[in-house]
């Protein structure tokens, strides 16, 4: 055990010296997200409010005078004397934002209680454009609306025969837990993979590559302990990037501005020691699978170069899984849980919200141990065979 424990040092030490490990393992995850959440948020908020007060440049075409005075507004610049396919080249053009366009017999079909079309050409590529407009055009729908129920001597109540009394019961914590709770581990996976990456290529290729690794194994020590060691100090590292992650998102959202007290409120109950102890007992052994595949595959490398040939298209097989948890209605289940990545991508959404399963929760668990056990094993056997660790 010392022997395995003194390896494990070495290999540390080795591997934070190295610029590449801490850029990916400790400066990415801690300063990247914060930095990334706070600009996306700026951006977001600043060109929501943007295309909100932005003054519309739109042209009325057949306008009844019921909508005379509805665009009377200092947000809508009105354009008068253009028809549709001169408003439609002004708008690819960019010189004009919408043309509202009222048929001839649109009049005449309000007047016989009828539905009148209006029709609207926009590109959607501008932001808030058509709520904007629709607003103002359902101010008047009201309005017709109204008079009609009038004329009728009808009760407002015979236009809605069915109406549905919505009863949440799902907590504020499981709603906003199944909304974040996808996307928490998403990343907090990529930085766990990426922080064993570098790590296994420089303790296991970088060594082969330099000449260290016949000098390394003629000390006395099984290579059963000194691959050990390795596979622990790459895991360490990959585990070290996905707790960074995790801090620098919480950190982030409990500085972010604008944020609802009671989401902070639900945030800090999520972060609870229960939370971490369940959070830790995944990531470990996933990080253990990290490294014992990262180190079988890097082995068959010469250098450093090649290898990183080999890790790179290996991202997106751990991306797709991870993203695929993302997606609505995939949730925890018997099957789901023994998926790699995927399990803990699902178990994470399920303990945020408060609606894990315990028994598929262990399921989730093994599974990741019993895969990370595998793993191991097969770099082993790799590591074992004189043609991989000496070519």
């Amino acid at each position: 055990m010392n022997t395995i424990f003194t390896v494990l040092a070495k290999e540390l030490k080795v591997t934070l010296r190295d610029k590449r490990t801490l850029i990916s393992a400790i400066i990415l995850p801690s300063l990247v997200i914060p930095l990334l959440m706070f600009g996306v948020t700026k951006l977001q908020k600043s060109l929501i409010d943007k295309a909100s007060d932005k003054q519309l440049k739109i042209a009325m075409v057949g306008t009844p005078p019921l909508f005379s005075t509805t665009f009377n507004d200092p947000k809508f610049k009105l354009v008068s004397n253009v028809d549709v396919e001169d408003g439609r080249r002004a708008i690819q053009a960019d010189s004009l934002d919408a043309v509202v366009e009222f048929p001839a017999d649109f009049s005449e079909k309000i007047k016989n209680m009828q539905s009148g079309t209006v029709n609207l050409y926009y590109k959607s590529t501008n932001m808030m454009l058509y709520n904007r407009i629709s607003e103002k055009i359902d101010s008047v729908k009201v309005g017709i609306l109204k008079e009609r129920v009038k004329q009728l001597n009808i009760s407002e109540e015979a236009f809605l025969p069915i109406a549905i009394a919505k009863v949440d019961i799902a907590s504020p914590k499981e709603q906003i837990g199944k909304m974040v709770g996808g996307f928490l581990p998403y990343i907090f996976i990529i930085f766990c993979f990426m922080g064993c990456m570098y790590p296994a290529i420089e303790l296991i290729t970088g060594e082969k590559e330099k000449g260290t690794m016949e000098t390394l194994l003629t000390v006395p020590a099984s290579r059963f302990k000194i691959l050990t060691g390795k596979i622990l100090a790459i895991s360490i590292v990959g585990l070290s990037a996905a707790l960074m992650t995790i801090i620098g998102m919480v950190v982030a959202l409990k500085l972010l501005p604008d944020i609802p007290p009671a989401f902070l409120n639900i945030l800090n109950d999520m972060v609870t020691p229960r939370f971490v102890i369940m959070l830790f007992a995944m990531l470990f052994p996933l990080s253990i699978f990290f490294a014992g595949f990262l180190s079988a595959l890097v082995i068959r490398a010469k250098t450093f170069k090649e290898a990183q040939s080999l890790v790179t298209p290996m991202t997106f097989v751990i991306i797709i899984p991870a993203l695929i948890a993302t997606l609505p209605g995939v949730e925890l289940g018997w099957q789901t849980s023994l998926i790699p990545v995927l399990n803990i991508a699902l178990a994470t959404k399920e303990i945020i919200a408060g609606t894990i399963n315990m028994l598929q929760y262990a399921a989730v668990v093994i599974s990741l141990v019993v895969l990370a056990l595998l793993a191991a094993y097969v770099s082993y056997k790799q590591f074992s065979r004189e043609s991989m660790v000496l070519q």
